[in-house]
């Protein structure tokens, strides 16, 4: 009777260790949140970008990289990251930019974030488990450049090496 006890114990636990990592790998609801100034998260495909309404930045993977194109976006201006899911593998589709007040799990379903950039400079975005990484430059509202440069993240890690998983490693 013991050793049934103590397996169903062990049963339970490698589930449940099972269920957290699926969790960890593939992400949650709660990696969908955005901080920062959030305009909308689905945006009519008929907005007048040649207005200055939205900018329209598409986001991709090469190598340990993210691909932004284009990698410069003005202050003040709602910014609209698409992800080409194909092209984002793995934890790559969870990508957080700390300064810029972003955090998304992107999904086949829902491959777009929103977000207005309110301090000019180059900002580094990294994925959840700080392994791709990228830079994206806010332009002030006058299309100058600014001098301001995001502090480095630290190399990659399991755990996000500075707290990119939110463990605070």
């Amino acid at each position: 009777m013991e050793i049934k006890k103590s397996s169903f114990k062990i049963g339970m636990l490698v589930i449940v260790f099972a269920v957290a990592l699926s969790l960890l790998i593939f992400g949650t609801s709660i990696g969908n949140s955005v901080s920062g100034a959030v305009i909308s998260n689905t945006i009519n495909e008929n907005t007048n970008i040649g207005s200055g309404d939205i900018q329209i930045v598409k986001i991709h993977v090469e190598g340990a990289q993210y691909v932004l194109e284009p990698s410069n976006v003005k202050k003040g201006v709602p910014v609209r990251l698409e992800a080409d899911m194909s092209r984002m593998p793995g934890c790559s589709k969870g990508i957080i930019g700390a300064e810029l007040g972003i955090r998304k799990t992107f999904s086949s379903g829902d491959n777009t974030l929103t977000f207005t950039p309110n301090k000019a400079g180059t900002f580094y975005i990294a994925c959840s488990m700080n392994m791709y990484k990228g830079t994206l430059t806010v332009l002030d509202s006058d299309g100058t450049k600014s001098n301001y440069i995001q502090q480095p993240l630290a190399s990659g890690s399991s755990c996000g090496a500075g707290g990119g998983c939110g463990c605070g490693g």
